[in-house]
């Protein structure tokens, strides 16, 4: 969560209200930088971990030996399925309290697209895209927006799309460790051509998210490939900005959504604070809290019993989920590849993006981590 953010306002209220319901309890909120998944590794190999953490998706298969196991919790029966695929153990166990569930499509800006003529809901493949991004662009706005200041907003590309390039054959053999290099080189070759044909914000080697956000909301930018809770961002820029959510296109089946957690909490196992700890957890979970955390991320709850505030994606919630039943897919990193694959995912998309390394240097990058991790996996 980071400065500033409004996730980061409404956690900060919640954990007053905790302390004054646990007198002598006090919690000293962190908030995320660029750098917090390598502090989180430092303070684990000290022995040093903080009590609580944002397991940012590696609950189960990176950070499980240092988490307590939560699936006795008095709330763990009102959890739903949509986590379980990424979160639980083949035994059932999980490692993190999940604050609220992603449901990802690619994020456009109708004022944008309708300057351009482009219907949202017409793009059912990425030559419908690569289209839409034409005609944007032809309008004088960028298509694309991602920050080099902050790579993962690159890696979310490939991230987000690999899944539509890959046969169903083909990730399980991603998960026996068998590394192919056709479907990376499709997806390499698309973004590369993207960043070729100037799709992307032409400040994008000295822009942070935050001047991605400002240019969306200032109707400058036309998609971009984050979670829902980009919206509260750009929405502190300008209310009155026009959001919404498209599924993304298939090379190899039907438009799908990625599903992940977001935000999730975890409580290190061997902390001195650990049954302060759960309590807090405890405390979060019970539903009127859920419902203020999920307000500002306009995203879907992990509880069957809480009722999320989509805001302005509620009606593309509404069209893809509800009407259309648009299957959704876990994050691909997190379930295809080995534990430290994200950090060449983001360097390899920064590199497509600013030209500094062509397709088959990138799948070579790719593959090459991909070997290597594994390796260590096994």
């Amino acid at each position: 969560m980071a400065t500033g953010s409004e996730q980061l306002k409404v956690m900060q209220e919640l954990a007053k209200g905790f302390e004054q319901t646990h007198p002598g309890a006090h919690i000293n909120l962190l908030p995320g930088t660029s750098s917090y998944e390598q502090d989180i590794r430092v303070r684990l190999a000290g022995r040093n971990p903080p009590d609580i953490w944002n397991t940012h998706g590696w609950s189960r298969d990176r950070y499980a030996n240092f988490l307590e196991p939560l699936n006795n919790q008095p709330w763990a029966s009102r959890l739903n399925s949509l986590m379980d695929i990424s979160m639980r153990t083949n035994g059932g166990e999980f490692y993190a309290l999940p604050l609220d569930v992603a449901v990802t499509g690619i994020v456009y800006n109708q004022d944008v697209l309708q300057r351009a003529g482009v219907d949202a809901r017409s793009i059912n493949s990425w030559d419908d895209f690569d289209r839409a991004c034409r005609a944007v662009t032809a309008n004088g706005d960028s298509c694309i927006g991602a920050a080099g200041k902050e790579t993962w907003t690159g890696g979310n590309l490939l991230d987000y799309t690999a899944p539509g390039m890959f046969t169903q054959a083909q990730l399980d053999a991603l998960q026996q460790g068998d590394f192919e290099d056709a479907p990376f080189r499709k997806m390499a070759d698309m973004v590369s051509g993207w960043a070729r044909s100037k799709f992307f914000n032409v400040d994008y080697v000295s822009a942070t998210n935050d001047d991605v956000a400002r240019s969306v909301a200032l109707n400058k930018i036309a998609f971009v490939f984050q979670s829902n809770g980009f919206v509260q961002t750009a929405q502190q820029y300008n209310p009155q900005v026009n959001l919404g959510f498209i599924a993304f296109p298939s090379d190899t089946g039907e438009q799908y959504l990625v599903s992940g957690e977001d935000y999730a909490l975890g409580v290190a196992k061997d902390s001195p604070r650990k049954q302060l700890a759960l309590e807090f957890l405890d405390y979060l979970a019970e539903p009127g809290n859920m419902e203020r955390f999920t307000a500002v991320t306009n995203n879907a709850s992990a509880f069957k019993d809480v009722k999320p505030t989509l805001g302005m994606m509620e009606s593309s919630y509404d069209y893809w989920v509800t009407q259309k039943h648009t299957q959704a897919i876990p994050i691909f990193d997190r379930v295809y590849l080995p534990n430290g694959m994200w950090s060449t995912m983001t360097t390899t998309a920064d590199g497509l993006i600013s030209g500094q390394i062509d397709p088959a240097q990138a799948v070579s990058q790719i593959s090459t981590s991909f070997v290597s991790l594994y390796r260590k996996k096994a």
